[in-house]
């Protein structure tokens, strides 16, 4: 039987633990080995049952070994991807049960999907993005590598969001825009027109802005 190691400990990590817990594949196909962090005592008075086993820096993968990345940041995780993958890290895309998934889509390595998503026909989800609870991802839908998308977000149909886009929560964009690689949509936000890379979107509708 495979390990499934997850990489990262804070937040999304522990999540994702408890997602990959519920999953069918536990303890059929795989067990759950613990955490990866290079963070201090990531888990001090947190509840879990599972530890940290060593760090991401440190770690060499071997071959009954499983990854997933849970780390919210896009830059982040694309990071620690590249590293794992370049000491030979085989990762797994986790799919919570509660899912709804459109047999014509597709849906990349190490795809991250949480409880109560759908993702509708024809719709493509690119490598290592997150998928965060109770998203709504419409027909022929588009969302890019290592892009994280919050909790109750709606990507309606033909949207095409790029390679590591942040969504905040709450976020709906209405069909056929697109959103260039490295945008920000802060959460709440209404998405009504185009956005480009690397913009930061705020408001109803959202329009850009700077800190």
């Amino acid at each position: 039987m495979k390990k499934l190691i997850i990489a990262g400990a804070g937040g999304c990590g522990r999540e994702v633990l408890q997602w990959a817990l519920q999953n069918k594949k536990y303890k059929k196909e795989w067990d759950i080995l613990g955490f990866l962090d290079d963070t201090i005592d990531p888990l001090k008075d947190k509840k879990t049952e599972f530890k940290v086993i060593g760090t991401i820096n440190e770690w060499q993968p071997k071959n009954d070994e499983l990854f997933v990345c849970a780390i919210g940041s896009p830059n982040m995780r694309e990071a620690v991807v590249n590293k794992l993958k370049e000491k030979g890290a085989i990762f797994e895309t986790l799919i919570h049960p509660t899912a709804i998934i459109a047999t014509t889509a597709k849906i990349g390595e190490g795809v991250i999907i949480y409880p109560y998503v759908i993702v509708s026909d024809n719709t493509i989800i690119g490598d290592f993005a997150i998928i965060n609870l109770h998203c709504a991802i419409g027909h022929d839908a588009r969302v890019g590598q290592y892009s994280t998308l919050s909790s109750f977000c709606d990507i309606t149909g033909n949207v095409i969001v790029g390679d590591k886009v942040f969504i905040g929560s709450h976020v709906s964009i209405v069909p056929h825009i697109e959103i260039g690689n490295n945008a920000f949509l802060c959460a709440g936000s209404i998405i009504m027109n185009n956005v480009k890379p690397g913009y930061k979107m705020l408001g109803n509708p959202a329009r850009k802005f700077t800190i």
